[in-house]
Formats: structure tokens, sequence, C-alpha cells
């Protein structure tokens, strides 16, 4: 089903620019201090991103991790989920259960908080730059900054309730009242931990360093494509990355990405084709420098044993 989805994506692309075939020429334009720059950034992006979920996974499992050590598993566990959905996923946990004996449970609490602290604190700084920059912008019809604080709400608000909600119900069978402690130690420790001002000051500063790297980085992507748009407006791109990187419709959201950028940039005013091309650049250089990283650190021969992760791992 994924992989139609992708060939349906392809082929509406394909379809769009043989239609529109001077908009590819610009493509060719781009000078070789932009590439240095767009390299640079993408370099300062994946440390800086492996770094983030490090202390995430130190918070949450109680556990030191070696800088490097992690982030060979960051990398290769990455490049697994590129090419099986969740493969990526399952490696890393089986990683750090024998590498660092992180349990199964503390990867997954780990995981979520990521997830849900990345996604908030960067809708949250999205939202504010909008407001102060150009809180007129809109979407269509629609205002983007109060869009943005319908997702912040939404997404700030959905675990706690679930957290609160699971913690009154019990179950008297053994499978399912093991299932539900496990479930609920996921959550408490995701809400719990933001209690910790001096980890979500790092997590922040983190995350600050993450958002003017991916920012920067769509501004010259549109910039190749003489699309000059300002700091809010990129900043709803951003917004948009950020909401797919956890909604994967295709490993990468290859084609779902690049669709939804031209959709955006035709609401925006901006056009179709410069946004499509814009994700498409930003896509080909960012996987450029990944596929150089992930051979450096055994990428080529974990493939060859992709299949060893593709099943689900019990959780214990």
């Amino acid at each position: 089903m994924r992989l139609v989805l992708v060939l349906i994506c392809i082929v509406y692309m394909v379809r769009y620019f043989y239609q529109n075939r001077a908009t590819l020429n610009i493509v060719f334009n781009i000078d070789l201090t932009t590439i240095l720059s767009m390299i640079a950034l993408i370099l300062l992006y994946y440390p800086a991103q492996a770094s983030l979920m490090r202390v995430i996974l130190e918070k949450c499992s109680d556990k030191k991790l070696p800088f490097f050590g992690w982030f060979r598993i960051f990398i290769l566990s990455s490049l697994l989920n590129m090419v099986l959905s969740q493969a990526g996923n399952v490696y890393r946990a089986v990683k750090l259960k024998s590498e660092y004996n992180i349990s199964y449970t503390r990867y997954i609490s780990s995981f979520i908080s990521f997830a849900w602290m990345d996604l908030c604190i960067n809708l949250f700084i999205s939202t504010l730059i909008i407001i102060f920059f150009k809180p007129d912008l809109q979407i269509g019809r629609l205002i983007a900054w109060k869009i943005l604080l319908v997702a912040i709400i939404v997404v700030v608000a959905t675990p706690i309730l679930v957290e609160i909600l699971w913690r009154k119900i019990k179950f008297s069978h053994s499978r399912l009242s093991w299932l539900h402690s496990r479930t609920s130690e996921v959550l408490t420790v995701s809400v719990n931990n933001i209690k910790d001002f001096k980890y979500l000051a790092k997590i922040i500063l983190i995350n600050m360093v993450l958002f003017i790297c991916v920012t920067c980085l769509l501004h010259f992507c549109f910039q190749v494509l003489d699309a000059h748009i300002d700091i809010a407006t990129l900043v709803i791109f951003y917004a948009l990355l950020k909401i797919s990187s956890y909604i994967n419709l295709t490993p990468g959201n290859l084609g779902i990405q690049e669709l939804a950028y031209g959709f955006l940039g035709t609401q925006m005013g901006i056009g179709m084709a410069q946004s499509i091309l814009a994700s498409a650049v930003m896509r080909i250089a960012g996987t450029s420098v990944f596929a150089v990283l992930a051979v450096i650190f055994g990428g080529i021969n974990l493939l060859r044993h992709r299949r060893d992760y593709a099943e689900n791992r019990p959780l214990s």
C-alpha cells in the first residue's frame, strides 16, 4: 500500500513538471557557496538531533550514553527507517538494550517524550515568530498563528489527559494489567519529565539550534528557486515539515512531503512548482549528506541484514 502511495505521488509530480518543464531549469543554477552552506547546516543538524534524543534517553533511562556510540546507533537506525518502516526503531531499541541495558519500555518512554516535546517546542517557537513578525499571515483564509495555536493545544493536552485517564483504569486480566502498567509507566515518565526545568532548558536550547538550522536550510532551498520568502512564511513550512516527520505515510514521507509543500505553497501564493522543488532540493541535499555519514558508520553492512530488524520484538 505504501509503495502504491509513493508511486501515485511520483507519477503526479512527474506529470506536473512535464507540463511545467521551464520551472526545472532553475534548479541547475545553484552556486557552490549555497551548496557548501547547505552541507554545513546539514552536518550541524544531525549531531544536534542526535544530542536532543540522547538528552531525553538519558533522562528517561537514568543511563549515560557516550556520544559517538549513540550517534552511530542514531545514524544507522535512521537509515533503516528510510528503507523499512519502523525497522530503525526496532534496531535502536535492540542496540540500546544490548549495549547500554536500556529496557524496551524506557526506550519507548524516551521516544514518546522526544516526539512530544520536540513537536510542542517547535510549534510554540513557530507560533511566537509568526505573531512577532507577521501576525496577519494567512494559509488560505485562515490566520496561520491561530492554526498553530490549536495544534499546540492538541499536542500538549493529549498525553496529559491520556495519562490521567489511564491511571484511573484498572484491569483484572493479567496480560491486560501488564500492558496497562507498561503503558502507564511510559506516559508517567513522559509527563513527569517536564517538571525538571534544567532538563527542559537543555531541550529548548537544542531545539533552537535545530530550528535555526532547518529554517536557514529552507531559506537556501527557496532562494535557489528565486522564491524569496519572509521568515514567518519559512516558519510555516518548517512547522509542516516537523508535523509530517511524525506522520509517516511512506518511507521518509517521500512524495507526500513534496505534495504537502506544493499545496501549502499554493495556499500562500508562492506557487506549487517552487514549493515542491524546495522540498525536493532539501530532501536531495539532506539524503546525500546522510548517505555519506551512513556509509562511514557501516550502513552498507547493516542494510544487508535489514530483515533482522523488520520483525516486531517483544517488550521487556
